[in-house]
This record gives structure tokens, sequence and C-alpha cells, in this order.
């Protein structure tokens, strides 16, 4: 078996015929290989003989696989060290080393069919992922059907390597949990200075209320909100307080080595996101136009606590944004929104590192930090992930809260303890200032608790605890949600728009007035269950379809995805699939640990605000409302990657072991970044590219003319159905609030009448030359600009990309005689 490459396209082919005598030999060592000698291959000739006779390969892994021992570690002669005679010299420990060097033999023998069997399995299931992906015809029974034997063998195979691994190796020691601290027997003392700090705190709460209201933030209610907040830490605390140890780890947090990997892996996933930044999504949207508008209006002094445009949007990217443009050289664009997007998809690498180590590190902290840079490097090489943090848009600090949360909600699910149910509470309360598909976190949180209080949970006694501070989790999270809390109470349609439009549809929460604008509607309760029962069927079809985003098609949304291209590629779809199976096992083994089940229930719960769309089922999958998905299916899709580096290690042992563990996974982590990036730079650059309108093109038409014969407010564009937005040619041209889209050419003359008496860098100058922008489409605009403006002239621009015209009309200067007996003809008013 070789993995080849053509293109983008990887593929395995079969092994070139050999000759009938080396077959021969072949099929005799084969033999002898059921005889009970298979241990004596190499792991190449393993593999070879699994790929060309893979039946008495098999049977001879079985042979060895039932000779195992059955306990569940592997029995170990008693040693007994004695001391040495030094008048005499003789090592009396030397008979003791035939049997610890035939002990250490069985074992690596164990992890060499234990390896063989998973790589394996990975191999043939990557095969299927591949089949699925690079199919010529993709359809489900051109490629979906035919790579169905491949999965279901491979993950037959891992199934069976782990009921080995479960029979024939040792299990790691589960370590206890570190003790809880006490929340009973309080003293009068400090049970006094909790109801005052209750008491303080309910009071700057309803000062928090009353101070941010209106949909605005004041600087005495923020202060009041953030004295909420820690005046509520203190007062939910621990026993002991505010102590550093309750909050922080005093342990050394990172060794040499895995810091040094982590930095290489944080490199690969820096140069993925900032490679050629500015030409990579290349062009804004109506969104990002959006985006850039309201940071701007930060910047200029609004301070809205939840941005209601363009569907209602939360609003700490555009906080950020603002901050990040009053660094130097830093300016209000579409450059600069990705820039930060970036940034923050960057930042989410080193908190899925320690997601992976908190998760798995409980009975095995090497195999956890292993799992941790693996989830790590999966994601910096990811397509998904690179496209949500190059996106320029809020959607990528999901991964982010999701992977904290997850993190403390782990600790709070295993250890019950108080602070670690607070910083989960921040967290959540926060990240509901983020993104929408945040508010299922919430779902995520009960779930998980649930699951602890009433499995992990040992007595009434504890169950109480649990449930205490769930509540506790509750409150934290609800004193950061008050300012939001409140814009949702006063305006309940703008809140949950979006949430209504796709559960619903618009046309029930919108209508349309007699002037042919779209304005809100106040349905009846009856009327949305009505909408959402007839919606109903459609669901079941929304999550096989979100399920099938991982590996076979994903987003169709030119703008976040390459349109039906999987979520990931097949190297790491085959690692999740595999994935699978060995949760599976990490379940069955350890499955007093409620964590364990949570994490696909996560994967499961964060799929809905995408299967939810039940009004469009288009947008379905969409990668950025599943965004919160991410860190739970990669953290699966790692857990087999760190097992074939581990078992690696053991049969190689030693120094050697090491690097070829690490030189294993890096040649995956290459495979998979090679594949995500002939994604990302070449389908979704392309069909971005088709689909975009060239804003970038026409803006340096406009910051070009604004330098030369004219100036910003003596250029326009005449809105056309389906055409440019000139919010985006004007920030494209340096002139984020340029105001000059007029609505239609008969507006035209209204329209320059008002122009030319604003102040400021808008007016028009008669004096200079005019520019008018329209569509190639619109003939109508031709013929009343030409008879308008006889002296003007025509120029049919085509953009970078050859589909991509549009027209430019430019007249002289018309003097300011000229323009008043020009409003006279055309614009009454003006007399």
């Amino acid at each position: 078996m070789s993995l080849t490459s053509s293109g983008s396209h990887r593929h395995f082919e079969d092994v070139e015929p050999v000759d009938p005598q080396a077959s021969a030999e072949a099929e005799s060592r084969m033999a002898v290989d059921e005889n009970g000698s298979f241990e004596e291959l190499t792991l190449a000739e393993a593999l070879a003989g699994l790929w060309s006779a893979p039946i008495q390969t098999l049977r001879a892994l079985l042979a060895v696989v039932r000779s195992a021992p059955t306990g569940g570690e592997v029995a170990q002669p008693p040693v007994v060290v004695p001391l040495p005679e030094r008048s005499t010299g003789v090592e009396t420990g030397a008979p003791l080393a035939e049997p610890m060097r035939d002990s250490r033999r069985a074992t690596r023998l164990q992890e060499l069919v234990l390896l063989v069997l998973r790589l394996f399995a990975f191999a043939v299931v990557w095969r299927g992922t591949s089949l699925m992906t690079y199919a010529d015809v993709r359809t489900e029974e051109a490629a979906l059907l035919p790579a169905l034997p491949f999965i279901i063998v491979g993950l037959l195979l891992w199934a069976g390597a782990e009921v080995y691994a479960g029979r024939a190796l040792p299990q790691p020691v589960r370590r206890s949990s570190p003790p809880v601290s006490p929340e009973s027997n309080l003293s009068r003392i400090v049970i006094a200075q909790r109801l005052a700090l209750g008491v303080l705190g309910i009071v700057l709460i309803g000062l928090t209320w009353a101070l941010n209201g209106n949909n605005r933030f004041t600087l005495p209610g923020v202060v009041a909100w953030f004295g909420s907040i820690v005046v509520w830490v203190l007062a939910l605390a621990p026993a002991g307080g505010w102590r550093r140890r309750d909050w922080f780890n005093p342990r050394p947090f990172i060794s040499v080595g895995t810091l040094l990997a982590l930095i290489a892996i944080i490199g690969l996933g820096a140069y993925f996101r900032f490679y050629d930044l500015p030409s990579t999504p290349p062009e804004m949207t109506s969104d990002h136009v959006e985006k850039l508008l309201d940071s701007q209006r930060v910047v200029d002094g609004e301070t809205d606590i939840f941005f209601a445009n363009n569907g209602g949007r939360e609003p700490v990217q555009m906080y950020l944004m603002a901050a990040l443009t009053r660094l130097q050289g830093v300016e209000m664009n579409f450059t600069a929104l990705k820039l930060l997007s970036a940034i923050e998809g960057l930042l989410t690498l080193p908190l899925l590192w320690w997601l992976g180590r908190e998760i798995i590190g409980r009975e095995d902290r090497r195999l956890g930090n292993v799992v941790g840079l693996a989830l790590a490097a999966l994601v910096a090489a990811s397509y998904w992930h690179t496209s949500l943090s190059r996106l320029g848009l809020r959607i990528v600090l999901t991964p982010a809260v999701a992977t904290l949360l997850l993190i403390y909600l782990t600790r709070a699910m295993r250890w019950n303890r108080r602070v670690d149910y607070l910083k989960a509470g921040l967290v959540l309360g926060f990240g509901l200032y983020m993104y929408q598909a945040v508010r299922m976190l919430p779902v995520v949180v009960l779930v998980g608790s649930g699951l602890a209080m009433l499995f992990q949970a040992r007595g009434l006694r504890a169950r109480r605890d649990y449930l205490v501070n769930l509540a506790v989790l509750v409150l934290i999270s609800a004193v950061v949600f008050v300012p939001l809390f409140r814009y949702s109470v006063e305006f309940p349609e703008d809140f949950w728009r979006r949430t209504s439009g796709r559960l619903l549809g618009d046309s029930v929460i919108e209508t349309t007035d007699e002037a042919g604008n779209i304005v809100r509607r106040n349905a009846s309760i009856q009327e949305r269950l009505d909408a959402f029962t007839a919606n109903l069927p459609v669901l079941l079809d929304n999550i096989r379809n979100a399920l099938l985003m991982f590996n076979w098609k994903g987003d169709v949304a030119w703008i976040n995805a390459a349109p039906n291209r999987p979520a990931l590629d097949p190297v790491a779809g085959a690692l999740l699939l595999v994935g699978l199976p060995a949760w599976g096992a990490l379940i069955w083994r350890r499955r007093r640990d409620m964590v364990y089940w949570l994490v696909p229930l996560m994967v499961f719960i964060m799929l809905l605000p995408s299967a939810l769309s039940l009004a469009y089922p288009i947008e379905n999958p969409s990668a950025t409302r599943t965004s919160g998905a991410l860190p739970p299916a990669y953290l699966i899709a790692a857990l087999p990657l760190a097992l074939i580096a581990r078992s690696v290690r053991r049969v190689a042992g030693g120094g050697v072991g090491m690097a070829l563990a690490v030189a294993v996974v890096a040649g995956l982590i290459g495979v998979s970044y090679s594949a995500n990036a002939s994604v990302y730079f070449n389908d979704y650059r392309r069909a971005y590219l088709t689909a975009s309108l060239p804003y970038s093109d026409a803006g340096r038409a406009l910051r070009e003319f604004a330098s030369g014969e004219g100036s910003y407010g003596n250029a326009f564009m005449i809105a056309y159905p389906y055409w440019w937005d000139h919010r985006a040619v004007g920030i494209e041209g340096g002139a984020i609030d340029w105001p000059n889209g007029i609505i239609s050419v008969e507006r035209v003359p209204e329209f320059l009448y008002h122009a030319s008496g604003r102040d400021g860098p808008y007016r028009f100058d008669p004096t200079q030359g005019l520019l008018f922008f329209f569509s190639p489409n619109d003939d109508e605009t031709l013929d009343a600009l030409e008879r308008w403006f006889p002296d003007g002239t025509l120029e049919e621009r085509q953009a970078y990309q050859p589909e991509d015209w549009y027209r430019m009309y430019r007249v002289p200067p018309m003097g300011e005689g000229a323009f008043r007996d020009w409003l006279r003809d055309h614009f009454q008013t003006g007399n």
C-alpha cells in the first residue's frame, strides 16, 4: 500500500504485483506466521501482510490475541534486588535479568499487535473518507455508499483493537480526587459576611439594570455591572474565600518539551491563519460592512449592548475591533477585521491543548498531554477552523468559549468544587455576549451537571452539593447576563429575531407595509406554534445532514466554506470515525466518569443551532452555527492519533520510539494540512471570488477619483436590485461613512440638491467633476445620465474577475451657475 498525491487529491493505490517466487515466499511465511511466529514480523511486514493477505494475517493476529493474558494487567515476576557484596564484586541480581527481559518483550509484542490493528483500521477508514471526499461524482450512490464498507470494516477493526487492549495491557491507575472544600459548618461571621455581600450584590444588580437601559452601556452602569460580578463571586466563593490555590494551579503548568511542541503547533496555526490574509477571503459582504460600521460607531462613542441591525448581533467583537483600531497604523477596514478574527482563532489553539490534557489526563497524564497536543495540531491544520478564523466575523469566538466552558465544566463534574462552577458561570455569562450559537451552551451545562448528579454522585449529600453548585453557576452567569437580559426584555423581537426566523420562517415574524418596507409583526403564540409544527418534519433530515457534515457534505454557503466540501479533511475525518469506538472504549473503562459521556453528547447538542434551521433547511449544515461542536469533535479525533503515537513509542522504545512517534504525528498532520490548505486557498477562494462582488476594485477607482479630479462628496452610486452595497465601496475607497448611495436614478436631482448643502468632506462641490457608479445591466440609469449630462463619458470597466463588470459615468465640472440652472430644470424644489 502506498499513499500517493495528485494535485490536491490524495488516495490509496493498490500495491504493484509481485513475481510468483516472491508471492510463494510470502505465502510460505504467512503459513509459518499462522503457526505462532507472527511476533517475528517487522511492523512493515505485518502491514504489508494485512493489505495483501488480510485473512491469513488476521488469523495469526487472533492466535497471538488468544494467547494474551486475560487479566487487566500483564503479570510481572517478583523482583528482589539483594545488596551487592563488596568483598566479591559478584552481580547477585544477574539471574533476574532474563525474566524481566521476557516480560518486557511480551508487553512490547502486545503493543505491536495493538499498533498493527490500529494502523490498519485507520488506513482502511482513511481510504473510505478519501473516496467520499475526492470522488469525481459526489453523490450518495457514487461516493458515500461505496465508502461505507471501508468505514464499517475499519471501525470493527478498531473496536477489536480496543477489546484486545482491555484484555492484554495494563490500565492506568485512577488518581484520587482532590479534596473538596467544605461548605458546611460555616462560622456565623462568614455567614454574615456572605449575607452582606449578597445584599450589596442585589443593590448593584439593580443599579446595573437601571443604568444600562435603552440599549446603552453607561460608565456608571458598567462600574455597577462589574462590581456586581465581583461581589457575587466573593459571596459565592469557597469557604476559604479568595485563596490563590483555589483559583490558580501552583504547580508547573507545562514542561519544556510540551512547550516546544506547542510553539511549533501555534507556528503552523499562525502560518495557516495569516498567510496572504489581505487577499483571502478577497471581498467584503454586507455582514462585514455591518461589523465595520458598528465598530466605527463604538469608536465614535456609541455604546450599544446589542447591535440590532442585520438580524441582531452580540457586541463583544465590535468593541474588540474598536480597541484594535486604536493601535497605531491599524485602520478600520476589511483587513483589520480579518486580522482580529485570525488572532482570536490562533489564541484558541493553546486552550484546545489544555482541554485535551484536562479531560484525558485524569487517569493518564502523559496520554492526556499527547491528546491535547494532537487536538491543537489537528485544529491548527483545520480548514474549518481556519475559514472561521480568517472570515472576519464574531463566529470564531464560539470554539474558544465552548473549549473554556468544557474545561471548567469537566473539573466541576469531577471534583464538584465551587470555584470551578464559578469559573464556568463566568465563561458562560460573558460567552453570551459573543455569538448566538453560545445560547445552546446552557443545555450542555445542564446535561453535564445532570449526568454527574444522577450517575456520578454517591449519596444524597453529594447530589445536594452538585445541585447547590449548579445553582451557583446559573446565578453567576445570570449576574453577568443582566445588561443583555434587560435588552431582551425591552426589545424581545430584535433579540430573538434570528432564532425565530430560522425556527418559524420570516413570513411569520415580518410583513411588508404599503411603502414596500419590511417591518416586524407581532405573531401570536398560536401562529408561532403552528409554524414550528409545520416545519418539524424537516428536523430529522436536518440532523442527518448535520451529522454528515464532518465527512460527507458541509456548508453550501460560499462565504463560510467551499460549497459541499466536508468540514474535515480525509485524515481528520478518518480519525474522527475511528475515534468513535476509541471514545466508546474510554466510556466503558471509565464509566463512572460522566465527562466522557458528555463529550459526544456535546457534539450533538452544538449541532442543533444549525439543525434547527427548520424554515431554511438549505442553510443546514452551517459551518458557522455548528462551530461550538468543533472542539469536542476534534477531541474525539485526537484520541486515536495519540493512541497510535503512544504505541509507536512503546514498540520502538527509548529516544528512537519518541522520534518515530513524533514523526508519525507530524506526517499525518502534514498530510492533513496539505489537504486543508488546498481546499481553502483553491476551492474556497475560487468559490468566494465567483460569488462575491468586486468592491475592492471599485474602491480603488473611488479613491483615485477623490484624490484626483473630484472628491468623496462628488462620487455617487446608483442602486440596482441584487447589486452592490455602496457602503462597501466607500470602505474600500477609504471613506467608511460614505453616504452617497442613491436609491434610484429618479432621485439623483434631489440627492445632489441636498448634498450641495452639506458640511464636511461629503459636500457636493459643483466646481469639481462628478462620478457615478452603476450596474452594467441598468440601461435606465445610463439613459438618464446621458440626457442630464450630455458632456459626460461612459466607462465600462472589467474587474480583476473576468465575469465582473461595472459602469462609471464621469461628468466634467459644472460650475455654480450651471448647477443652479440644472436644478431649476430638473428639481423644482431647488428654485
